[in-house]
């Protein structure tokens, strides 16, 4: 057979397909794609077509460098068939009389002629704020395509707000990460994409609860990402910071209302409709006319802030603040401040359980007193801006 297969015609048809898998290896390695892309590259060329590997393999020694050259060790280590393994050896040895150095490095893994595998998209989490907003990216390696990134603006209590489906290069992806999303004081930060993904299938489920329609191109991307999946039901800080870590240290619970001290928990506050008519009552209770006691105004207005934290936390929203805090921790140990990941750990746990009537968590507590009193002085400087405006003589 080796003699007459130096006679045999090439079909037109079988060589148009070779040259123009030839001319999409040089593309991708001409925009640095990497071994295991090449190797994706042609396994899902070869897994449609089968017939095509000893036609690819010997064409590869015209594409003379080193890149070719560990795609094909890549595809040796994977090879089960002697034929393809004599096919592949083959060309490599062409390549070397031709000059071709390369670094051998043995690849593991699935052959490359098997399925291809999934690329591992990467991921990135926002910072969460007052409203329960916030942005989560996901980047899936597409052959030759660059990425194919998904920029989501999610709400726990709203689903999806924003969703864009867009295709970057990987240069131009980075700088749209370091350039147009993350902050000093709401940073951005990478996390496993499958976890990423996670959270978009919760926030869809969640519009869908609403009967709120799916943004467009959503479901173009839920196809993109139908196989990838995250099976720990844990929000993702668990893996960091274990549970019994900080459970029985109360100080780690009493400190979490310093957490009001840095962003973005300073700027966390509970909308003005919320709070307003315990806002008023406490305004009440302070210029009443009637004369008490200190003692009985101090129970005045705390069986005002008792009835709020009570009224305003039922167990839904005691929990949603309790995901915000988990959420919000990854998002500090990930910036490096892990004693401040810890803090918010605590003051999440404690909100597994109802709020206690003497010691009510102090997280909680402090954004229910920040948030009342930001309205009852707002509304003390409107009502200053009236008086000086009715003072006013016009012409």
């Amino acid at each position: 057979m080796g003699k007459k297969g130096k006679d045999r015609k090439v079909d037109p048809l079988l060589a148009e397909k070779i040259d123009r898998i030839l001319h999409d290896i040089e593309a991708a390695q001409s925009q640095n794609a990497t071994p295991e892309e090449l190797l994706l590259m042609v396994s899902s060329y070869l897994e449609k077509e089968p017939f095509l590997t000893i036609p690819l393999i010997e064409a590869l020694a015209r594409v003379s460098n080193a890149e070719t050259a560990q795609l094909l060790t890549g595809m040796l280590a994977g090879a089960e068939e002697k034929w393809i393994i004599k096919s592949i050896k083959r060309t490599l040895y062409k390549l070397r009389q031709r000059g071709v150095r390369w670094e051998e490095k043995p690849s593991k893994g699935e052959p490359v002629l098997g399925p291809p595998k999934l690329a591992e998209p990467e991921g990135y989490l926002g910072t969460i704020d007052s409203t329960g907003s916030r942005i989560i990216v996901i980047a899936k390696p597409q052959p030759l395509r660059g990425l194919l990134v998904v920029i989501s603006i999610v709400n726990d209590l709203e689903g999806i707000q924003q969703f864009n489906l867009k295709e970057f290069s990987k240069k131009g992806f980075k700088e749209f990460v370091k350039g147009s999303l993350s902050s000093v004081d709401f940073p951005i930060v990478n996390t496993p994409g499958a976890y990423c993904v996670h959270l978009l299938k919760e926030a869809s489920s969640l519009h869908q609860r609403l009967s709120k329609p799916l943004p467009r191109g959503y479901h173009d991307a839920e196809k993109e990402f139908r196989d990838i999946t995250w099976d720990d039901p844990d929000p993702i800080i668990y893996q960091y910071i274990r549970e019994d870590e900080v459970k029985d240290r109360p100080h780690f619970l009493k400190d979490s209302v310093n957490l009001h001290k840095i962003m973005p928990f300073s700027t966390w506050h509970l909308g003005g409709q919320e709070v307003e008519q315990y806002a008023s009552s406490i305004t009440e209770a302070q210029q009443s006319k009637i004369v008490l006691r200190p003692d009985q105004k101090e129970a005045r207005l705390n069986s005002i802030y008792r009835d709020a934290l009570e009224e305003l936390f039922p167990d839904d929203m005691r929990l949603l603040w309790k995901r915000r805090l988990e959420e919000m921790a990854h998002i500090l140990l990930k910036t490096g401040k892990e004693e401040e990941a810890r803090l918010a750990v605590s003051a999440a746990i404690d909100l597994q359980n109802p709020f206690s009537s003497i010691d009510p968590n102090p997280f909680i507590w402090n954004l229910l007193l920040k948030s009342l009193y930001i309205l009852i002085e707002g509304d003390y400087e409107d009502k200053e801006k009236e008086e000086k405006t009715s003072l006013i003589v016009t012409p």
